[in-house]
């Protein structure tokens, strides 16, 4: 890793920590460099505390960075303030939900109101979801037509910028062996949740167990469709930090062995433990698979949210390429670099998105299929595709070497 990187990880650790002090670790710190990390990773509010105690900040920088937390300050509680506000008349409509991530994580951070969040996740049952839709739009909230799905419900607040995604299933619109695995272990069911009281209030959510469940399986879909941030490192170290007491390592390692995830997490977790003090006894017993060279490349990774050349602007421009190894479809890749390109350019049937579904249900049109998308692929690149987006080659190297991180940190095994 990059100085700038380093220093950035270690004032992340300080700051979900409190370890204060100034020994000199960051005297040659580049402080504009990494307060934009932090911003990147939504971070920036979290550290600053820290960050005044272990150097000397350039005054300028230090003004703008102070307005941007009480910005990040001023705007999380106005967003928990309507969330609250929803969840009363729920509470008094006997409507049963779970509020996830969010708040519930937010709360196991030393200000809960640094940890940025622009939407708030509700779950309720689908028969409930008509009258609850209706309570989000009596507070001025509007659909989001282009981000709503069959099991999502975007709501948006154009005056503050608030989101309310309400969820049928956690599981949004995904369909594979391995979000059925998830669906098993029961995360999203009524008798797991439980009752969180906040300074604001009760909020109702997932039970400990199938929170951290729930938490990892959001973080490894970021980290395969569109990047993580470091965030959900942290969020997943306090996480377990503050709720030692009640997580049971058994059921988790359990969840993560059926759905193929333990090399992943082993590796992930040792981060967790070595770079960010979580406590240990979550490996309960495992240990890292790789070596340590992996372990940065990964970190790296989380750094630039998947894209440390910094050559995308849509995060929605590998999902479809990447889904299938997310949902199940896909669990190994091609040992050689030149046969995992060829199998790009070649998809199997399972591997098309819904423009060629004709060639789903018949594998015999396949070839159609690949000199269909060919043809797509070229028109946008000709007509529709502007200058921020990949171009063809540029997605071919970015899927090759994605996927030979996702191999390397145990999500895909080789051929």
């Amino acid at each position: 890793m990059k100085d700038i990187e380093r220093d950035f990880i270690e004032l992340t650790n300080r700051a979900i920590n409190q370890i204060p002090g100034n020994d000199g670790f960051f005297d040659c710190a580049d402080w504009k460099g990494i307060l934009e990390l932090a911003y990147k990773n939504g971070l920036a509010a979290v550290v600053l505390d820290v960050a005044r105690q272990v150097g000397e900040i350039p005054d300028d920088l230090l003004k703008q960075w102070e307005a941007t937390r009480l910005q990040i300050y001023i705007r999380q509680a106005k967003y928990l303030h309507a969330l609250m506000d929803l969840l009363f008349e729920m509470n008094e409509a006997k409507i049963d939900y779970a509020v996830f991530k969010g708040p519930i994580v937010a709360a196991c951070y030393p200000n809960p109101l640094y940890r940025i969040s622009s939407d708030s996740d509700i779950l309720v049952d689908p028969s409930d979801r008509v009258k609850v839709c209706g309570m989000i739009e009596r507070r001025g909230y509007s659909i989001m037509e282009h981000e709503t799905k069959e099991q999502v419900f975007v709501y948006k607040n154009e005056h503050t910028g608030h989101k309310i995604e309400l969820h049928t299933s956690v599981f949004e619109d995904y369909k594979g062996s391995k979000i059925e695995i998830i669906r098993g272990a029961g995360i999203d069911r009524p008798e797991h949740r439980i009752n969180v009281r906040l300074k604001e209030g009760k909020i109702r959510t997932f039970g400990v167990n199938e929170h951290l469940v729930y938490l990892v399986f959001h973080m490894i879909k970021h980290f395969i469709l569109e990047g993580a941030s470091i965030k959900f490192f942290t969020d997943i170290v306090l996480f377990v930090d503050k709720n030692s007491d009640n997580i049971n390592p058994v059921f988790f390692w359990d969840v993560m062995e059926k759905c193929g995830y333990t090399k992943f997490c082993e590796n992930f977790f040792t981060i967790c433990i070595t770079k960010f003090g979580m406590k240990e006894f979550i490996l309960n017993g495992h240990e890292m698979q790789t070596d340590e060279q992996i372990l940065d490349a990964l970190l790296v990774d989380f750094i630039y949210i998947g894209d440390e050349n910094q050559l995308r602007t849509e995060q929605w421009q590998l999902t479809s390429t990447l889904e299938p190894y997310f949902v199940g479809e896909r669990t190994k890749i091609k040992k050689s670099k030149l046969a995992r390109t060829i199998n790009f350019l070649f998809p199997r049937p399972c591997e098309l998105n819904e423009n060629y579904e004709y060639a789903k249900k018949m594998p015999a049109l396949l070839p159609i299929a690949w000199v269909h998308r060919a043809v797509r692929k070229v028109l946008w690149q000709l007509f529709i595709r502007n200058k921020e987006s990949f171009t063809g080659m540029q997605k071919v190297e970015i899927v090759e070497s994605r996927l030979g991180l996702l191999g390397s940190v145990g999500l895909l095994d080789e051929e």
